[in-house]
Parts: structure tokens; C-alpha cells; sequence
């Protein structure tokens, strides 16, 4: 891993070969201490890859160019990820309203987690997440500070109902200071993994999972901001270019039915590879 925190998500994919060994590069010495690798370089990720390249140059013969492979892995994956509905559908009409040097800011929600593999990026740092530290409410306070920092160009959220509930009140700061932030709020009137893990693993009990929200247009008109609501990815196309051509605070409310997410754990924990 270069610059990578070979996060455990991945590292406890049950499929690993065993006696696997791992390489490191990572600038942040206490890094090696988690999930210690077999060799670990303490150096600054881009110093450290052109050290190592210059060392192989003597070592080993060019390997063929692979371009055409990686593509069609990718292509493979992109339409494995359309089994996830309607997430990816939501992330498509976003990634096409989005301009190309606009930011995307996520958090830990059914469509934040399928965007970390179905979002396509175009440049370094347009992508903002709280990583697999998954706290709620990061989301919609994350892109305000964005906002702040890159005033002329687009930023767009996408929070749960549940994770947007921590920071709602927030609203009267974009008003007030005129952080013109788009907040797509995706309604499922749960707090969607815990209902999931609850059904799955403990019999369908469920405790503290279901919500009582808030009209979220209402509210968020009830602050000064805009407030539209989409039913459907053509809907929130339409909702997104109106949001960015207002230049203002706008919340967007997507009501999805409880439970009606397709889980996006199979491609967190993919089940073994098939043998060829």
C-alpha cells in the first residue's frame, strides 16, 4: 500500500491468500503499528514510489502495458454496481449534474457507501469522506466548510435522514453567511444499517433503527433555504439543476421506502473470486 491506510474494512476479506505479505509507504510512522506490514518505509508517498521505481529500473524487465486490462475491470465493476438500487441510479444523475471540478461530500448513509466504489472522480481531493471512521452528521457540516474554502464551485452533500439530523441546524448558518451548499437528504426513515444488521443478526428485533422525521422541504424553508423534493433519479436531476442554477442553500428531500436499499456489503466484503 502507497499512501494508503489499508483500511480494515478490506483487510478482513475472509478470501486473503494465506501468508499474504504486505508493503508499505505511509509518512505517519505509528501507521506500521496497525496492521503491521511485513516491510514498512516511513517516507512521503510520491519521494518514496520514485525511490522504489529508480531501485526496479536495475531489477526487472518492463511488463507489458496493462491499460486496456484495467479498463475492463473497471467497466466489469461498473456494471456489477448496477445491481445496487436505486443507489447507483441516484449517483449516476449526480456524478451527470455535478460539473467535472465540483465537490461531492459524503458520509455514512445506504448512498455514500455504494458512491466509495460507484462514483466516478475526476481530479484529487473533489471526493470528501469521513472515510470508514463512518460518523454520522459529517456530511452536511463537511460541505459547508468546502463551500467556504472553494466558494466558486459547485458542492453537493448526500446524508441519510438520520446523519443529516445531527447538524440540521446548520441551515441558519448557510443562511446567514451565504454558503450556498446543495444538501441531498436521502429519507428511509431508519437508520438504514442498524435495521439491516438488526433483522439479519438478531431476528428481526428492532430497537432505536426506525426514525420520526421532520418534512425536510418544510423545514428547510422554514430556515430561509430552499427546499425541493425528488421521488426518483429523473426527478432529482431536474431538482439538481434548479439547486445550482439558484446558487443558494437548498435542501433536497429523496424519500426511499424503508428497507428498499440494496445492501452494498457484497462489494465491501465480496464474497472469494471464482477459479479461471
Amino acid at each position: 500500500g502507497i499512501g494508503s491506510r489499508l483500511e480494515l474494512q478490506h483487510f478482513r476479506w475472509r478470501w486473503f491468500p494465506a501468508g499474504l505479505k504486505t508493503v508499505r509507504i505511509d509518512i505517519d510512522p505509528t501507521e506500521m503499528v496497525r496492521l503491521k506490514p511485513e516491510v514498512g518505509v516511513v517516507t512521503d508517498a510520491a519521494l518514496g514510489t520514485r525511490a522504489l521505481i529508480a531501485a526496479l529500473e536495475k531489477r526487472i524487465s518492463r511488463r507489458a502495458d496493462r491499460s486496456g486490462e484495467f479498463i475492463a475491470y473497471s467497466q466489469d465493476a461498473a456494471k456489477a454496481l448496477t445491481s445496487v438500487q436505486p443507489q447507483e441510479s441516484y449517483l449516476k444523475v449526480i456524478r451527470e449534474v455535478l460539473p467535472r471540478d465540483g465537490f461531492f461530500v459524503e458520509e455514512i448513509n445506504q448512498v455514500g457507501f455504494t458512491a466509495r466504489m460507484a462514483f466516478p472522480v475526476y481530479a484529487p481531493r473533489q471526493y470528501v469522506t469521513c472515510g470508514y471512521q463512518d460518523n454520522l452528521g459529517f456530511g452536511f457540516n463537511t460541505a459547508l466548510g468546502v463551500k467556504v474554502a472553494k466558494p466558486d464551485q459547485c458542492v453537493v452533500s448526500v446524508s441519510g435522514d438520520g446523519g443529516f439530523m445531527f447538524g440540521v441546524q446548520e441551515l441558519a448558518t448557510a443562511v446567514q453567511q451565504g454558503i450556498n451548499v446543495v444538501s441531498i437528504v436521502f429519507n428511509n426513515s431508519a437508520y438504514g444499517n442498524v435495521r439491516r444488521d438488526q433483522q439479519q443478526h438478531y431476528g428481526n428485533r428492532l430497537l432505536g433503527a426506525d426514525l420520526h422525521n421532520p418534512d425536510f422541504v418544510a423545514l428547510a424553508e422554514s430556515f430561509g433555504c430552499i427546499g425541493l423534493k425528488a421521488t426518483n433519479p429523473a426527478a432529482l436531476k431536474t431538482a439538481l439543476e434548479k439547486a445550482f442554477a439558484a446558487d443558494a442553500p437548498v435542501v433536497i428531500e429523496v424519500p426511499v421506502p424503508t428497507g428498499s436499499d440494496s445492501s452494498p456489503w457484497p462489494f465491501i466484503h465480496p464474497a472469494p473470486p471464482t477459479a479461471h
